[in-house]
């Protein structure tokens, strides 16, 4: 705070304990399935891009020639922060403040978009507060006068005022995240630029560095570099050493990359020590920007006035939170009485509430695989989703096998997976589906006998004939994969089909039959198992072509880019592809928008992976929400229930191109209730073998497990 007026004591959100390990607050229900696997994963990227290096040494990597603990940054952080350090400004506030007390006092913010300015809440604490503050650029020492030793500062070279009364949302010091986000005049951005906002829990690890840009005790901007050690963290705060004064609340922390990792708040006496030994006698904490967002989520779902707000400002943050998942919060119960940072560790630790689907075409994995940069890179990407089940196309069975030991080697994450077509070579694109073997169970499975040999049919069989370019129907195996819910989830069971058909000019003919097939196929299933089927992939045309009228007829639900914008679905970057879609079978299919079926995340995005496939990921999330335990009927419920009582029983004999309603566990209006044969079937469905066939694997790795097909 300022000279005039300081804050008695700014609580902590949460107690710094510098011997635990990170994110200990989520315990064995973490949203990952090795929390500190994960984060030497993200933050080991130097040490893994210099052991590439052709001419890398083991001095390179192993900093020999360091005088203690070897701490430095790329020199290309100084440009970074010099840049971003524009976009933050000195506070100068008046009125009544956090504690009641009228006076004056200080703080720091920062420009988080072209008209939002983020601090804390106990730095503009409501709009009244908020109207009356000076906020004051370029307060700082000028390069020349560092240059000549002049310590002088020169006047802020830019002065606005804040807008609450058009923008004002704000989390409380107490039992809050103690941010405000407010409107200001658009020229700020103009002119001095802004610090992106991006979601990320695994940003920096115990002892790296926390550089904080800030007006301490409401002098000159200045930035701390020195002694400025991370020493704790969970999944809501960072704690760190950074020298910091009051009149710093409200300014942004960054890592050793230049990335906004935490908003500054609070710092306190401390009795404790450096990984290295070092005594600590004063601790700081900054609250994660990731955390934000998940209390944001939270505030949109609730709704009210400030449920507007919360989506303006999630629109703004980039990025994906890995311990959350793609979809973060999104469609998770928790508990309305919860404080702000207990909500946001109930948030993280909903995954059983949940089953994530992705699809993805990941271009020429099946032969550059060998590539460093390109399995790097997509094993990054499926980690920073953290999905729990993807459907991949154009890869190959020594790709697939790559991929998931990459993945388990460098982040933690134990996949099992399954391929469509064990026998291809690298020269032959086929599909797999991988899954987190902490959450699903899965297995390849046979079609039912009635239509496998319907996909083993050439377009050009005599009792075909329909189409000059003739070819198998489907060049690519769709195989058949059944999948389970693992012990810590509600009981749910779902068929997903990965699909890779022709390409657009190689016959449209042949992808109508394809469709007509894969309707008759699901029908099938679905009245054998009473399961859902999802299908997914590269259809490798718009669906305005009318190829897939076959699905559409059948009654599926074709989830696509027309659908995001009325919250059905997500492209995981601007929905400009036509041709990835996801198709729920009519059993699934519900009203677009409702959070307890399918969940948009359409602010989410994932910055590099156009570098590795041209295709965008595609992803849609299942709630499992409401299926824990018995929730009371209400008295629409229960007149429903009487009304289907009374209805006459549906004939033996459904019509083949009406696939039956089964029964699922997924929330959602106007869904038949299940007969009792129906019923016993779901609750009597055997759980998947899961036959493992250990990969080598280095002596003491848990080995990422492979399921032998049960048929084709």
């Amino acid at each position: 705070m300022s000279p005039n007026l300081k804050s008695t004591d700014v609580p902590f959100v949460s107690l710094p304990d510098t011997r635990a390990d990170p994110f200990s607050d989520v315990g064995s229900t973490a949203g990952v399935d090795n929390p500190a696997k994960m984060l030497e994963g993200w933050t080991g990227w130097a040490r893994r891009g210099r052991a590439l290096q052709p001419d890398a040494s083991k001095a390179d990597i192993d900093f020999e020639a360091s005088v203690g603990r070897f701490q430095t940054s790329p020199a290309a952080l100084l440009q970074i922060l010099a840049e971003r350090r524009r976009a933050v400004a000195i506070l100068s506030v008046e009125g009544r403040n956090h504690e009641g007390l009228e006076g004056s006092w200080s703080g720091t913010g920062f420009l988080v978009s072209r008209n939002i300015l983020l601090t804390n809440h106990h730095v503009l604490n409501t709009p009244d507060v908020a109207v009356s503050a000076r906020v004051e650029f370029n307060y700082e020492i000028s390069p020349d006068a560092l240059l000549n030793g002049d310590g002088r500062t020169l006047p802020a070279s830019q002065v606005f005022k804040l807008d609450p009364a058009r923008f004002f949302i704000t989390s409380p010091t107490a039992d809050g995240l103690d941010y405000t986000f407010v409107r200001i005049d658009e020229a700020a951005s103009q002119a001095f630029g802004t610090i992106p906002l991006e979601r990320s829990s695994f940003t920096v690890n115990k002892s790296d560095q926390a550089f904080v840009i800030h007006h301490p005790d409401g002098q000159h901007k200045q930035v701390s570099f020195d002694d400025s050690d991370v020493v704790g963290m969970d999944t809501t705060v960072i704690h760190y050493t950074s020298d910091t004064l009051g009149g710093s609340s409200g300014a942004p922390v960054f890592d050793r990359r230049g990335r906004l990792i935490a908003l500054h708040h609070a710092s306190r006496r401390w009795s404790g020590e450096t990984e290295d030994g070092k005594p600590i006698d004063r601790i700081n904490e900054g609250i994660k920007i990731a955390a934000i967002a998940l209390d944001l989520e939270t505030r949109a779902r609730k709704g009210g006035a400030d449920a507007a707000y919360a989506e303006a400002i999630l629109k703004e943050i980039k990025g994906s939170d890995t311990m959350a998942g793609f979809f973060g919060g999104y469609g998770r119960r928790i508990d309305s009485e919860r404080t702000a940072p207990e909500a946001v560790v109930d948030t993280y630790r909903g995954t059983d509430q949940d089953i994530d689907v992705g699809f993805w075409n990941i271009e020429w994995l099946a032969n550059r695989w060998k590539q460093p940069g390109k399995l790097d890179g997509v094993a990054k990407v499926i980690t920073d989703l953290n999905l729990d089940v993807w459907g991949l196309s154009e890869i190959s069975p020594p790709s697939v096998e790559a991929l998931v030991q990459r993945i388990y080697e460098v982040y933690g994450e134990k996949f099992d997976f399954a391929l469509s077509e064990p026998d291809a070579g690298t020269s032959k694109q086929s599909t797999a589906m991988i899954w987190k073997s902490s959450s699903l169970m899965g297995e390849k499975v046979a079609w039912p006998s009635s239509v496998e040999p319907l996909f083993h049919q050439r377009s050009d069989d005599p009792d075909v004939r329909v189409e000059a370019v003739h070819g198998n129907i489907f060049d690519r195996y769709p195989a058949l994969y059944r999948f389970s819910c693992a012990a810590a989830h509600a009981p749910y069971s779902f068929f997903a089909v990965p699909l890779h058909l022709k390409a657009m000019d190689e016959g449209s003919l042949r992808r109508r039959l394809a469709t007509r097939i894969l309707a008759r196929a699901v029908e099938d299933v679905v009245a054998e198992h009473n399961l859902d089927v999802i299908l997914g992939g590269d259809m490798n045309a718009p669906l305005a072509r009318g190829d897939f009228s076959a699905i559409e007829d059948a009654g599926f639900l074709i989830l696509g880019a027309t659908d995001e914008t009325e919250g059905a679905f997500s492209y995981i970057k601007s929905p400009r592809s036509a041709i990835d879609n996801i198709f729920l079978s009519p059993n699934m299919r519900q009203t677009v928008g409702k959070v307890d079926y399918f969940i948009v995340a359409k602010d989410r995005t994932m910055s590099n992976y156009l570098a590795i496939s041209d295709h965008r990921p595609v992803a849609v999330r299942l709630s499992l929400a409401s299926t824990g335990g018995q929730q009371p009927l209400d008295r629409k419920q229960i007149d429903a229930m009487i009304d289907q009582m009374l209805d006459v029983p549906a004939p033996p004999q459904a019509k083949r191109s009406k696939a039956p309603v089964a029964p699922n566990n997924l929330t959602g209006p106007a869904r038949k209730a299940p007969s009792a044969k129906g019923a016993k079937a779901e609750k009597e469905a055997p759980t998947p073998p899961g036959k493992t066939q250990p990969s080598k694997t280095p002596p003491g790795k848990t080995p990422p497990r492979r399921t032998s097909p049960r048929g084709k």
